[in-house]
């Protein structure tokens, strides 16, 4: 089995991917490049001006800010990187590796492009990050409103 063969395998099922075929996928898995991290290493730095986007494949990761505080955590499955890629502002957290962990990294330029040639990959990849982006920011003002609440 070749190694693009395996990788459509591990992320076809991926909310990002949601609505593509599997050749289409297969287009999205001939860009990335697995990479493999220990614990404590950092998959993406805070503030960093990279806009590469992540699919967690094994492993955990934990999201982190500045000062260290835990914000989030990542597992399989889990995509890092749609806001830099979406907006091309540097990192908004930090994210390190809990243990050991593979990752599929896919370049925002190669990505860039292959959205570019492939208009409907394009759309539906969008979409999707949409939709993530705009279930974390509901999430987001369920908490702010907790908070606003218990101050009055």
């Amino acid at each position: 089995m070749s190694s693009t063969t395996n990788l459509v395998d591990q992320i076809k099922r991926n909310y990002l991917l949601h609505g593509l075929s599997e050749e289409e996928i297969g287009q999205v898995a001939e860009i990335a490049v697995v990479k493999d991290f220990s614990g404590g290493d950092q998959l993406v730095r805070q503030f960093a001006k990279d806009s590469d986007l992540m699919i967690i494949l094994d492993g955990f990761a934990r999201i982190a800010t500045f000062s260290g505080e835990t914000i989030a955590e990542a597992g399989p499955g889990s995509v890092i990187g749609e806001m830099s890629l979406v907006d091309e502002k540097p990192r908004s957290a930090t994210v390190i590796s809990k243990g050991p962990s593979k990752v599929a990294m896919i370049p925002s330029e190669d990505l860039w492009r292959l959205m570019d040639t492939q208009p409907a990959i394009g759309k539906t990849i969008l979409a999707n990050i949409s939709r993530i982006l705009c279930a974390r920011l509901r999430a987001a003002n369920m908490q702010l409103d907790l908070v606003v609440s218990n101050k009055v």
